[in-house]
């Protein structure tokens, strides 16, 4: 390709705008040979791409409104919009302390890697990235099912608020009935796979078609649902909203208070999405940090108005809860916006899910292809082959099947199925919280930021990176109900640190069993890697090709 200008038909030089992207790429490129890795994917996603890779994958009010009725146990009103600020604020402490870590290391499959440099590389951070590794990847394959469920649940739910009397098999209690959501599981989730063979190029499209979706949901409950609420059962008070307590679980009052950071915890996870597919940004120490920070400062602002607008518009409590529906709010779009109306909502509500399936497999995927890249898996060659358009559509396929074969769990018991979905958030909440230990405490004074630096407040956000995680983590492995209840309903106990316990237990007998010899065997001595890098650099800024590309 020439670079420079290019004449068009008329004879009049055009300027070629690509040479910016080429050179774009060939640091992108250089700065992954750094971190040991030759560039095998499409780098072609831009900065807004990549940032509505994040956006869509969190996907605030899909999370709240699925979550809702869970949350509303949890403290209340007044305990959910307040939780939701404070835990917005650690979130995007958070994510400053993540999106540090992306800029300085923009590779795919990204969490685990930057556990693996925030711990010092080594014997240490070999031990605990392969750790965040088994957790991330069973987090976000659980994600890939329990999505594929909800919108099963959105469909199940419109049977039963058009015919409440329908012998259509709606119970979980029945096996037909989950015979029937497992059915329509798999299809949501086929759907949701099937797009990511798009080529890259349309693909992008998927991501844009995301955050749209997203705008267009979140205005329908900002200008419709008031409007019909207003037309039938009328708002709550303010006294209602911002003072009123519920205790939907029997808890004791105070395990119930601090339930309640349970919606923002499920909901604000996910922004890692933006690393995984730093391979594919352009700018990606730039573009792909930025795409984490601002995901989930986005999310965060739209999620709390959507959260009073949903606590004015509800209906009295037990009115709420008064449906056999599996996804209670949809009885709530029904009785705000009439029996046929509220279907409108519905189907943006299942659109939007399903488009945040899909790009969470664009992240999952990237994982498995990353984790394999550094040959951890069985049948690791084939699981990080990538096909002739440069995507990893064998990673994609894995992780399918794994999704399809866990959403089984729920023909012979409600319950298991539940109990492996219940690790969705828990997996990379514990995942954020070892990153941001390891920086502010085994690297704090090696630690190099790159574009995204947080100077001074590196330390301090680290630490609160990892006190807000571990503390998210116990609410969400915590139990929802009180022993009284789970003695006379074993579904209702939290299985999650049950779950998240036995994967810690096969990490560490597979780490002991093989990942001393192969895992990141492909990685420099990070010391060998610090001193190549500055050699690098020099060679990129005279324009001459780096040794290790001579050599291959």
């Amino acid at each position: 390709m020439q670079h420079g200008a290019a004449p068009d038909l008329s004879g009049t030089p055009v300027h070629d705008n690509s040479a910016v992207s080429v050179t774009s790429s060939e640091e992108d490129d250089l700065d992954l040979q750094k971190l040991g890795y030759k560039s095998v994917l499409a780098r072609g996603w831009g900065s807004f791409d990549n940032f509505a890779c994040s956006f869509s994958a969190l996907y605030c009010i899909g999370g709240i409104r699925v979550l809702f009725y869970i949350a509303l146990s949890n403290g209340g009103p007044a305990a959910i919009w307040s939780s939701w600020i404070s835990g917005s604020i650690l979130s995007i402490i958070t994510s400053a302390t993540l999106a540090e870590a992306c800029s300085t290391y923009p590779a795919a499959g990204s969490i685990y890697y930057w556990a693996f440099r925030s711990w010092g590389g080594g014997k240490l951070g070999r031990f605990v990235s392969f750790l965040v590794a088994a957790w991330t990847l069973v987090a976000w394959t659980a994600f890939l099912a329990a999505d594929s469920f909800g919108v099963a649940n959105y469909l199940i739910s419109e049977v039963v608020i058009f015919n409440p009397d329908t012998s259509f098999p709606h119970v979980t209690s029945d096996v037909k009935a989950r015979a029937v959501a497992w059915a329509f599981s798999l299809l949501f989730l086929a759907i949701a796979t099937s797009m990511n063979f798009l080529p890259p190029r349309s693909y992008a499209w998927v991501f844009r078609a995301g955050v749209m979706v997203i705008i267009i949901d979140m205005l329908l409950n900002f200008i419709w649902l008031p409007i019909g609420v207003s037309k039938t059962y009328g708002f709550q008070t303010a006294e209602f909203v911002f003072t009123s307590t519920y205790n939907g679980g029997d808890t004791s009052p105070s395990l119930n208070w601090v339930l309640s950071w349970y919606l923002v915890a499920s909901c604000l996870v996910g922004e890692d999405a933006s690393g995984h597919v730093a391979e594919e940004t352009i700018s990606a120490k730039k573009a792909a940090a930025k795409g984490v920070f601002w995901a989930t400062v986005a999310s965060s602002l739209c999620g709390f108005p959507i959260i009073l607008a949903f606590l004015f518009c509800m209906p009295p409590i037990e009115t709420f809860y008064d449906t056999t529906a599996p996804q209670p709010f949809i009885n709530m779009y029904a009785l705000a916006l009439g029996p046929h109306a509220h279907v409108v909502a519905t189907i943006i509500a299942m659109m939007g899910a399903i488009l945040n399936t899909s790009i969470s497999m664009v992240a999952v995927s990237r994982l498995v292809f990353a984790i394999a890249r550094d040959s951890v898996f069985p049948f690791s060659e084939a699981l990080c082959r990538v096909s002739k358009s440069k995507q990893p559509h064998n990673a994609v396929i894995f992780i399918g099947c794994i999704s399809a074969l866990l959403l089984c769990t729920q023909l012979p018991s409600q319950v298991a199925f539940l109990s492996l979905t219940s690790t969705s958030a828990a997996g990379s909440i514990a995942a954020y919280g070892l990153v941001g230990f390891g920086r502010a405490f085994i690297t704090n004074k090696t630690f190099q930021p790159s574009f995204f630096a947080l100077g001074r407040f590196g330390v301090l956000f680290a630490i609160v990176t990892f006190i807000w995680n571990g503390f998210a983590f116990a609410v969400l492995c915590s139990p929802q109900y009180s022993n009284i209840l789970i003695d006379m309903d074993a579904g209702l106990f939290n299985y999650a640190i049950v779950i998240m316990s036995g994967i810690t237990v096969i990490g560490i007998e597979e780490w002991w069993r093989k990942s001393k010899d192969v895992w990141f065997h492909n990685l420099m001595d990070l010391q060998e890697a610090s001193g190549s890098t500055e050699d690098e650099i020099r060679d990129a800024e005279k324009g001459a090709i780096p040794e290790s590309e001579t050599n291959k």
